[in-house]
């Protein structure tokens, strides 16, 4: 066994498919079929079977994808600890997946200084919700997770990040602005934009607004940060956005006297079996990640 046919097995389980996989390592499919086929021929045991339109594992290769992830990470750790110096440094692809909010407001500003810092690092950015992360971790596809509330499986490492504050706003020419003074039964008469019912923004929404015994009016459920701002810039409604993410063309929504804002906490979730550089990535993203008023 050739630890390249290890990395080749777990790029194909990542990408879905010989030719994606096959274009992402610069090999043809005919070479990256052959590898993959010596690799089962020598573990006696069929890794993936292909379906009517995906490629999936068996259950040997699902048994198979644990140790080579381990193995993986292993060959990662002693290939950073050899070729690094005796001071602190970055080097090599990290990978990291995350939600919507952090992938475009919070990691970019980041990376780019600690790329800058660190001129051999690069990154893959995945932006998933908090259950395709999860699961992105636990297979390995990803050395770093950052998830709103910390994750609860044993296999994992988490880390307290940072607090963001969730405020309500809306476009600037909106009615609700036209009030000399804002209260809540003038909301009750106002159309809301809401993240769909399964993000991690909306159950913190969702939980803070029934404190206040406050019934939205819903007109559109959307999936991405950007479909929510845009439309909410467009004058579709009030929506609760992360304050990190409110851009010129809106303003937020103030109650005298009631606290419409609510926090969620970001946490690092990593493997126990990690890279050597891991913690200096995560070190490095505390000391450069903007901060949304509250941490």
């Amino acid at each position: 066994m050739e630890f390249r046919q290890i990395r080749y097995f777990l790029e194909i389980h990542r990408a879905g498919s010989y030719v994606r996989a096959a274009g992402n390592l610069g090999l043809t499919q005919p070479a990256l079929s052959r590898q993959i086929s010596l690799l089962e021929r020598e573990l006696d045991a069929r890794l993936f079977e292909r379906g009517a339109r995906s490629l999936r594992l068996t259950p040997q290769g699902v048994t198979f994808l644990d140790y080579a992830v381990r193995l993986d990470d292993l060959w990662r750790e002693a290939y950073e600890v050899l070729n690094q110096d005796h001071s602190r440094q970055l080097m090599g692809e990290y990978s990291i997946s995350t939600g919507g909010t952090v992938a475009a407001w919070i990691l970019p500003e980041a990376l780019n200084k600690i790329r800058k810092q660190f001129p051999d690092v690069s990154f893959r950015l995945y932006e998933g919700d908090a259950s395709e992360t999860r699961e992105s971790l636990l297979r390995g596809e990803v050395d770093l997770g950052i998830l709103t509330g910390p994750a609860r499986e044993g296999g994992l490492i988490q880390k307290p990040f940072l607090t963001d504050r969730i405020v309500p706003v809306a476009a600037r020419n909106h009615p609700v602005f036209r009030k000399k003074k804002i209260a809540m039964k003038d909301l009750a008469l106002m159309d809301f934009v809401f993240f769909h019912p399964a993000s991690a923004i909306r159950g913190v929404v969702d939980a803070g607004l029934r404190r206040l015994r406050f019934q939205p009016r819903i007109v559109m459920e959307l999936r991405s940060v950007e479909s929510v701002i845009k439309s909410i810039e467009a004058g579709h409604g009030i929506g609760f956005i992360s304050a990190l993410s409110v851009t010129s063309a809106l303003r937020e929504v103030r109650i005298p006297g009631i606290d419409l804002t609510v926090e969620r906490k970001f946490y690092f979730s990593y493997r126990k079996h990690h890279r050597a550089g891991l913690p200096l990535l995560i070190d490095s993203l505390e000391q450069f990640a903007p901060s949304s008023g509250a941490k």
